[in-house]
């Protein structure tokens, strides 16, 4: 029997509050927990109540992300929980089940989550796309690269510049998968408790910035965010201006950052972290609009297995006048929703997905969903 789902209203805003203070193992303060309350309205939360007590919920956002250039509706999956006395029960399958209903009707073709266990949200569609590494250095490290004729100029944790909007979202279009940040989610979020540092150039272009924290002898990067070579050497040589102040620092890289390797000494710890998950909530409406922003001159039938959404368990044609459904073809390449997410935010080439048996297929068709890839790296940056 399927558990009732229903929509949290206000007067279990503080049932739900505590949930998450139990679950997660975290207290809101008093002085902000107001606030917290505050925020559930801007969202949807789904829950199930064992006569009138709450059993387990699910946080939906409303948000969007980027697709290199490119924005696309996206639900992000938060604040899941469920009392321990009410677990494996089934409750939170039944959740993520109406979570991509509610999306699906909302228009939104994508999500994305946190999760505390990647196998567990696997089962149910979800696939790593977003990691990240992370830099620990030594005060021996700190020694600063080229030097730059431009200038940082940083800025207290109570102000907001209004060219780190427009960094950032040059930035987030060389990626897939990046947050779409509002000047409202700087202002509220993104900055909280952090220094920013803005790069500029000798004709006062800024071209990077970077948050951080300094405290208890550690400097802490939570984005380092560079446009240009120029930017990553006078944030770097920044960074090392501080060696007097600390012992040790640990920076937040995307993957791809050159930082390590142009280090003097690059013989430094890198962790590499698996961070964020993503899922094609909706495959037909989502290539619909995919299909507009890239030019794809081929043909491919990909039959999909998704044990979640049964609207995904289709066989969809591509090729350059769209997509639609399509009877099971003889040279159809078939995988998973969760390979087929993997695909189209590029954490692995179609190829590299056939070679490790994640996809059924003649290599010749594969090679056609190269085409559909846009060429740019998966990588986010924020938290929800």
């Amino acid at each position: 029997m399927q558990p009732t789902i229903t929509k949290l209203k206000q007067s279990h805003y503080e049932d739900s509050l505590q949930l998450s203070e139990y679950a997660f193992q975290y207290k809101v303060p008093a002085e902000k927990r107001e606030n917290r309350l505050e925020q559930l309205k801007k969202q949807d939360v789904y829950c199930i109540f064992n006569d009138d007590a709450l059993a387990a919920k699910l946080h939906l956002l409303s948000l969007e992300i980027w697709l290199g250039k490119t924005k696309f509706s996206m639900g992000g999956i938060a604040g899941v929980a469920t009392y321990p006395e009410y677990r494996r029960k089934g409750f939170v399958r039944s959740l993520l089940s109406h979570s991509l209903e509610e999306m699906k009707n909302k228009g939104q073709s994508l999500s994305m989550l946190h999760p505390f266990d990647i196998e567990f949200y696997r089962k149910f569609g979800w696939e790593v796309f977003a990691y990240f590494d992370k830099l620990h250095l030594k005060k021996k490290d700190l020694q600063p690269l080229t030097g730059t004729n431009g200038q940082v100029k940083r800025f207290s944790k109570d102000s907001y510049p209004e060219e780190l909007h427009d960094l950032y979202e040059k930035y987030a279009h060389r990626h897939n998968g990046m947050l779409a940040r509002t000047k409202e989610w700087w202002k509220e979020r993104s900055i909280t408790d952090l220094w920013i540092a803005v790069y500029y150039n000798e004709d006062r272009v800024p071209q990077g910035y970077l948050t951080y924290e300094v405290k208890n002898e550690k400097l802490k990067v939570e984005e380092f965010v560079p446009l240009t070579a120029e930017a990553r050497y006078g944030l770097w040589n920044f960074i090392c201006q501080h060696d007097s102040m600390i012992n040790e620092a640990e920076l937040v890289l995307n993957p791809r950052e050159p930082l390590p390797f142009l280090l003097k000494d690059p013989r430094v710890k890198v962790e590499k972290q698996p961070y964020f998950m993503s899922r094609i909530v909706d495959v037909g409406r989502f290539l619909e609009d995919y299909l507009r922003n890239i030019e794809f001159n081929d043909t491919v039938h990909i039959s999909l297995t998704d044990h979640t959404a049964d609207w995904n368990n289709r066989t969809f044609k591509v090729d350059s006048r769209g997509v639609t459904e399509s009877k099971a073809y003889e040279n159809d390449v078939k995988m998973t929703i969760n390979t087929f997410t993997a695909i189209i935010f590029g954490v692995h080439t179609p190829l590299s997905l056939l070679e490790m048996g994640q996809i059924e297929g003649k290599r010749v068709d594969v090679v056609k969903l190269e085409k559909l890839t846009q060429k740019v790296s998966p990588f986010f940056y924020d938290f929800f």
